[in-house]
């Protein structure tokens, strides 16, 4: 093999080199904190590839309340057009009244202005109340749906996808859809009344000055459009360099006792500015471009302002009767609402195009296979307990497999040990016995009975696991215990927790069983954690049992303690125990041994110990016989 120069990179450049392919899904599940002109949050997603259909779908949820969708078009439209009357009555006003001298009648149309007024701002609350309690209405189902699909998805979707992209969908894209699909809606289909109606009474008032206001249409789109588009870019790139800087903030938090071991505070601070440097620089940008577009509006609105005043002066004065001073008060007006909507619709377009997108990505979800959707309805009172994997092939990739032709028996009430080196597919065995996946050939059976044609949430019911990492819910400890089975009494509660040996610890907590558990059991430690799952498995009373590796993060004795109670709870069982520490197994019925996803050796210890082959090495490595 030639000889190749290795480059060392530093931490700096590996983030830099990793750059293009960070998930900053985590940040932007934070929400819409950082926003552009508009107040709005960035989403960093593509454009919706199928608009068609993504707009079909939001207009189904939004669908369900049809009265309420028609009371809010009629009322947006009302009061639209109730607006554009304004500036004809001011016109009307100025030149027949009050170049008239005629106070009574100005005063007539004052209090007509002013009803307008009114009644519009009446309106417009009703629309936007009507079309605040549908979106509302609309995006909690549709939260519902993407998360009632979350709870029946397979395993293997969360292996495949983050979780931060996950939750993501769940909080930014849904908030994009209605914060986008919901207001913006109202905005656009107002903005387009108005520069409609604006540019028709600007006509009908008088077509020579309305033509001044018109000519600036192209320029202003172009303008629009073309800031637009980097203010969309500036505040990408801000939210970008705003996750690297919570990536770092998070990565110093979470190990700072490394980082205070290695003395690395002067890196970490180091590397903190520079990110910091890149998003002030970032966020500056980005603000400036926002910022141009309301000061080149209102130049814009002031310049049409000045020349529809001086056209309009002269051609009052020099063609007597062409023009009044009435056309031009209302034609500055009119062109004010014709000119602020086209300004605002390249902005309403962009969020719009990102709530289709967050939209799109919300629906992938829900549209995924169902696991339940081809279950079978087979349901049994209880599990005899013979287990037999025959010939079981997998891979969570076809073409890689990690199980190779693994055949083996258990019988009702025996203890099977499962061990091997850290990745030979202990814990896989164990995933496929829970249909969390289904083999790639072969087939496993429960009471001669194969498990796809079992009811997949009766099967898991039926077995109960203790994991190496426990899973602790926010709530108390007493519901976190009693999740395992929803109708036990809360004497069996704490009865469990006695034969697990979490009752003594339970009982000391300030609040005992209704102390609080913080999210993931945070505010406990792990070998309590460990404890409480235990004890919820115990509740669970289920008729056969997985214990990964359930007693590693307790000490020695009270995992003596917990083995007595274990062993208890697996009399009349079938057990399955995954084991590094091989001391916990030698009394199993069968030990089968795994090494690179193949079953190369079974039996009992004193068998295998006998053998003197793979398992006699991996007991004489940890006890030095």
């Amino acid at each position: 093999m030639s000889k190749k120069e290795i480059k060392i990179l530093n931490k700096s450049d590996i983030k830099k080199r990793n750059q293009k392919t960070k998930d900053y899904s985590k940040q932007l599940a934070s929400g819409r904190a950082h926003g552009g002109p508009r107040g709005g949050g960035v989403y960093l997603g593509k454009k919706a590839t199928n608009q068609r259909a993504v707009i079909k779908r939001v207009l189904h949820y939004l669908g369900r309340h049809k009265w309420g969708l028609y009371t809010v078009a009629i009322a947006i439209t009302l009061s639209t057009l109730s607006s554009l009357l304004i500036p004809a009555l001011f016109g009307y006003a100025i030149d027949n009244f009050i170049e008239t001298k005629q106070i009574e009648g100005a005063y007539k149309i004052a209090l007509i202005i002013v009803v307008i007024a009114v009644v519009t701002s009446l309106i417009r609350f009703v629309s936007r109340y009507t079309m605040t309690v549908i979106s509302q209405k609309a995006i909690m189902r549709i939260r519902k749906d993407a998360f009632d699909k979350l709870q029946n998805l397979p395993v293997s979707y969360y292996d495949k996808n983050q979780s931060g992209d996950i939750v993501s969908r769940l909080s930014n894209d849904i908030e994009l859809i209605n914060s986008s699909l919901a207001s913006t809606v109202m905005e656009l289909i107002r903005s387009v009344i108005t520069v409609v109606g604006a540019l028709i009474l600007m006509v009908y008032t008088n077509w020579a000055l309305s033509i001044i206001a018109v000519m600036f249409i192209p320029i202003m789109a172009v303008i629009t459009l073309k800031i637009s588009k980097k203010v969309r870019k500036g505040f990408m790139a801000q939210q970008k360099h705003l996750g690297d800087l919570n990536s770092i903030i998070e990565e110093h938090i979470s190990g700072i006792q490394v980082v205070k071991l290695y003395s690395q505070e002067e890196e970490g601070i180091k590397e903190f500015k520079e990110k910091n440097d890149e998003l002030r620089n970032a966020g500056f940008k980005a603000q400036v471009y926002a910022g141009l577009i309301m000061p080149i509006v209102t130049f814009m609105n002031n310049l049409i302002y000045l020349l529809i005043v001086a056209v309009g002066g002269i051609f009052h004065f020099v063609f007597v009767g062409l023009v009044t001073v009435g056309n031009i008060s209302a034609i500055t007006q009119y062109a004010r609402l014709f000119i602020q909507p086209i300004s605002s619709l390249a902005q309403l377009f962009n969020t719009l195009q990102q709530g289709l997108a967050g939209a799109e990505r919300v629906f992938e979800l829900i549209d995924e296979p169902d696991e339940y959707q081809d279950d079978k309805d087979l349901i049994k009172d209880s599990f005899i307990g013979n287990v037999e994997f025959k010939n079981i092939t997998f891979g969570y990739e076809e073409d890689k497999p990690v199980l190779h032709n693994i055949s083996f028996n258990a019988k009702q009430g025996e203890v099977v040990a499962i061990v091997g080196p850290t990745g030979s597919g202990k814990t896989t065995i164990i995933n496929l016995l829970n249909r969390f996946y289904d083999p790639q050939d072969g087939y496993i059976s429960i009471d001669n009975v194969q498990i796809q044609d079992y009811k997949k949430n009766d099967l898991r019911k039926k077995i109960g696991v203790v994991l190496q990492d426990t899973s602790l819910f926010s709530g108390s400890v007493y519901e976190n215990i009693h999740y395992g089975d929803l109708n036990a009494s809360k004497e069996e509660v704490i009865e469990a927790s006695k034969k697990s040996k979490a009752f003594d610890f339970i009982s000391k907590l300030p609040n005992g069983f209704e102390a609080e558990v913080f999210e993931g059991g945070q505010n406990f430690s792990q070998g309590e954690r460990q404890l409480i799952s235990i004890a919820r498995t115990i509740l669970s009373n289920p008729d056969i049992l997985i214990l990964d590796e359930a007693t590693s993060n307790v000490d020695t004795r009270t995992e003596k303690q917990i083995q007595e109670s274990m062993h208890q709870l697996m009399k009349g069982r079938t057990s399955f125990v995954i084991a590094h520490r091989l001391q916990t197994i030698v009394n199993a019925d069968n030990i089968i041994v795994i090494e690179d996803g193949k079953l190369i050796e079974s039996g009992s210890h004193k068998e295998l110990i006998n053998n003197k082959k793979f398992y006699y090495d991996l007991y004489t490595t940890q006890f030095k016989i």
